[in-house]
């Protein structure tokens, strides 16, 4: 009765064992659950603070800095002529910026914004100082080599961090890189390319009347005229000779956006910011941009209440402070002042100050644990030694039992 009680005892509890190691696998409802959680949370502190290039960062904004590029799933970025000074294309609008440059080279009595107006095509003068502003452009960014910021962006996109790269750089850099690539022209309908260039590039020349496009060829824009699309030529060529009237010849130009121009990708840009504002951005970078352009202040403000609606956190990197007009007041979340090009050794060496001590904690963990499972192997093997020393003298024992009986019934005899 004993022996049957106990037996039953060791099966009841070795099946309470077994139910409680049992793994449960995650629900759909679960895994929901653990994908929406709240993934960034904001700094207490906005800013600003100024990005140093040696030393550990400061912890009031590398934990969160770090944190959103490392959990956030649909982040937003929007670059614009800053995340290229370092790789040697100047900006614009600083004093040793491209503005001021043009002003200078060509003695111009006005801005050198005027350089980028659409009415520079009205006088031949201006337009042989457009064309020879835009082929030494071009020569520089095909010299140029990418950043570590431009490869910081292509590692995000490698994730799957990245939900869409607007620039307005023209210079080409970022989508010579694996995940930035982008579709000139910008589609209608998805799927959309990862970067969209808000103001064109220096890759592509179109005619102005036709829209055939080709590679830049900077040897086109050597002259004072404006030249002429051979597509159109070949075109009117066939109009004569089967007798009908003549259309004119297009002219052919750069493609990017210049001022006061309408924007051939201006409708399906709507489209993808649209969408992309639908997929609930979880944060934003917004970097080496003084956004003085109505479109691209528009998409920074939209898409930073898309991701405060979501609890994520907005990122301010330039030179320089944010604007301070009204509209984007409470729009960014940390204000990082400094190049930045500083960003990815920054993030390196914050990780290398908070792994290094796990690291050793870790090991030390290891070698106890390796300790204890040793001394228990030694035990177990002590305890089984001892079983079996145990059940061989017990079997002697029997055998010397059953010798004594026969030697005692030998004698009664």
């Amino acid at each position: 009765m004993a022996r049957s009680t106990i037996a039953e005892i060791k099966d009841q509890i070795a099946v309470q064992s077994a139910s409680s190691t049992t793994f449960t696998p995650a629900t759909a409802d679960t895994k929901k659950r653990k994908r929406e959680a709240k993934l960034v949370s904001r700094p207490r502190h906005r800013g600003p603070f100024e990005l140093r290039g040696d030393g550990l960062p400061d912890e009031r904004y590398a934990e969160a800095l770090h944190t959103m590029l490392r959990k956030c799933r649909r982040l937003v970025v929007v670059v614009g002529a800053g995340i290229s000074v370092g790789a040697g294309i100047p900006d614009f609008r600083s004093s040793t910026g491209l503005f001021q440059t043009v002003k200078d080279d060509f003695k111009l009595k006005v801005s050198g914004q005027s350089m980028f107006d659409s009415s520079v095509y009205q006088d031949a003068a201006t337009t042989s100082m457009f064309h020879s502003m835009v082929n030494t452009l071009h020569t520089l960014s095909q010299d140029a080599k990418v950043t570590k910021f431009h490869q910081m962006l292509s590692q995000l996109s490698t994730d799957n961090r990245l939900l869409r790269l607007y620039t307005q750089n023209v210079d080409c850099l970022e989508i010579s890189l694996s995940g930035l690539e982008t579709a000139v022209p910008l589609p209608g309908k998805a799927p959309w390319p990862k970067t969209i260039q808000l103001h064109g590039g220096l890759q592509k020349m179109v005619c102005a009347k036709c829209g055939w496009m080709a590679s830049f060829d900077p040897t086109v824009f050597e002259e004072d005229k404006i030249p002429e699309c051979n597509e159109c030529k070949e075109l009117e060529t066939v109009r004569e000779v089967v007798g009908k009237r003549t259309q004119g010849i297009g002219r052919l130009r750069p493609r990017i956006v210049l001022y006061n121009e309408f924007n051939p990708d201006g409708e399906a840009i709507g489209k993808v910011t649209s969408s992309d504002l639908k997929a609930r951005p979880d944060g934003m970078l917004v970097v080496g941009t003084s956004l003085k352009v109505p479109g691209v202040r528009r998409i920074v403000k939209e898409m930073s209440s898309a991701v405060h609606a979501g609890s994520g956190m907005v990122v301010w990197i330039n030179e320089q402070d944010p604007p301070a007009a009204k509209m984007f007041e409470n729009c960014f979340d940390l204000i990082l002042k400094g190049d930045c090009q500083e960003i990815p050794g920054i993030l390196e060496r914050w990780e290398e100050s908070k792994t290094s001590p796990k690291r050793v904690a870790s090991a030390k963990k290891k070698k106890k644990t390796s300790v204890s499972a040793s001394g228990v192997v030694s035990s177990i093997t002590s305890t089984t030694v001892s079983e079996k020393h145990r059940k061989i003298t017990d079997v002697f024992k029997v055998k010397k039992l059953a010798v004594d009986r026969v030697k005692s019934a030998q004698l009664e005899k």
